[in-house]
This record gives structure tokens, sequence and C-alpha cells, in this order.
């Protein structure tokens, strides 16, 4: 099983000298199983030079099937869906699967195609089959893949955490998650339990920084923390802030390494890894 990264900033995205060896682009995952089994992850504007490149692997013939899980549905995961090349042609099959608060997700994800903020103006007018699944805590069904899902805590949104098992390899994503002030949520640290890969939210230094209060997410040390405590065998850093530099990242992973007894990456656009 790979992970390719096609995005891995959050909130919004980042463009200039100073990003570039960790990338811009919003959160888009692409996890391949040995089978040639494929899941993206979120739909951030990563998910635009994703959709692109699927479109030789039978998604240009309308032959693609993809499974798309969210870990929410703030705009840093899901502003790209409109601009998803497959999603407009005829014949793929796209499920996407997620939660929101109180409400369908379908109808949360159709106000990003309102007229008055989007030309395509509803998801009627895609022309792939597309099907919007609200997953509870638990198993998933996606051919080729073990999945299960986790709602957690994301401010007013309902994030999802994911375990994700193939070629009895295990991932475990969780990107859009407001732990609790006194220690990692335990539902969120058993699902991480022993897997190969831990992918977390690592915005900030500290939840002293104004922005964390502001608009969610984890420290690197709570990423070392929930990864000490499932046993993961390897955390990769994610979800960077925005105003983080290169050099900012730098300095981030280097702090989360002096923390960390298991090895620890920051997940860089465009990289491709083995789990």
């Amino acid at each position: 099983m790979k992970i390719r990264f096609w995005g891995v900033r959050g909130f919004y995205p980042a463009a200039g000298p100073d990003y570039v060896r960790y990338g811009g682009n919003t959160a888009a995952l692409e996890i391949v199983s040995d089978a040639g089994n494929r899941i993206g992850i979120d739909f951030g504007t990563g998910a635009v030079p994703f959709g692109r490149a699927l479109l030789g692997a039978g998604f240009g013939a309308g032959k693609g099937v993809l499974p798309v899980l969210l870990s929410h549905t703030h705009l840093d995961h899901t502003a790209a869906m409109p601009f998803f090349v497959p999603v407009f042609i005829p014949g793929n099959k796209i499920d996407v699967y997620g939660a929101a608060s109180n409400t369908k997700l379908y109808d949360v994800l159709e106000a990003l195609f309102d007229p008055h903020v989007c030309p395509i103006n509803s998801q009627k007018n895609l022309n792939a089959s597309i099907t919007v699944h609200d997953v509870s805590d638990g198993p998933v069904a996606i051919d080729g893949f073990k999945v299960q899902a986790l709602r957690v805590p994301h401010g007013r949104a309902t994030g999802v955490a994911w375990r994700i098992e193939a070629d009895g390899r295990s991932l475990a994503i969780v990107t859009a998650i407001d732990h609790p002030a006194n220690g990692p949520l335990a539902a969120a640290v058993e699902l991480a339990r022993d897997v190969d890969l831990l992918l977390h939210d690592a915005a900030w230094h500290s939840r002293s920084d104004h922005y964390s209060q502001r608009w969610g997410g984890a420290t690197a040390a709570t990423a070392v923390a929930v990864a000490r405590m499932a046993g993961a065998r390897k955390l990769l850093l994610t979800h960077h802030a925005p105003h983080h530099t290169d050099r900012d990242l730098d300095a981030l992973l280097a702090e989360a390494q002096t923390l960390s007894d298991v090895p620890v990456l920051a997940a860089m656009e465009g990289e491709t890894l083995d789990v």
C-alpha cells in the first residue's frame, strides 16, 4: 500500500518561494493498494492535480471508480470538489464518505456548488455518478480495503478520523481533530492502535498560538503523544499551517523528533511513501 500527497496544507493554500519544499496545496491524498485499488482522501486544492492525473488511469474514459473519504467539510478539505475533473466525465463512479453536524453531508457539499459562489450551480449538474454517504463510527465497506471511521470533534464541524488497512499494512489519518485540553482523545488513540503509519494534524507549535484558538487543530507535541500512546510505528506530521514556511516546518519537525521515540517525518506535496 502506497500513499501519495497531493496537498498537505490546512486552512488555506500557501504560495511563494518560502513554500516550495513542503508545498502549498490544501489537503488531498491518494492511497493505492498493491492490487491497484485506490482511495482518495479529501477535496482540498491538491485534488485538482490529483484529478488530472487520474485521467490516464481509466477516469478519462469514464471507467474510473473512486471512494473519497472526507476528514471534514471545511473548505481546505472540500473546495476543489467542483474542480475535480473526473466528476465531469460520464461513466465514472465516485462515492464520497464523511459526516456533518446536524445535517446531511450532501447538503453541506451542495453549498460548494451554489450559483452565487460556483458556476456549476449544483451537484446534480455533474456527469459522473456521485453518491454521498453519511458515516457513523465503525466499519465502512470499500472494495479492496478494510476501513474504519471515527467521528471526532473539530470546532463546530464534525471531523472524521480514518483507519485504512490493505496488503498487511495499516494507516491512520487523524487530520481534523480538537483533542481535549487534558490529553489526546482516547478513541483516536485506539483507532491508531499499532498502525504502521499515523498521519496526524500538527499545525501548531503550541496551544498558545492564537491561530489554534480560532481555527482548531493539534500541536506537534500532541501528535507525538498520540503516536506514542497508540504504539504507531511511524508518525507523519501534516495539515501544515499556511503561514509556516519551509524553515518553520523544518523547525517544527525537529521539535517533534526530539520528543518522539518513533520515526517522525513531515508530509511533503508530491511525495509518495510506502506505508
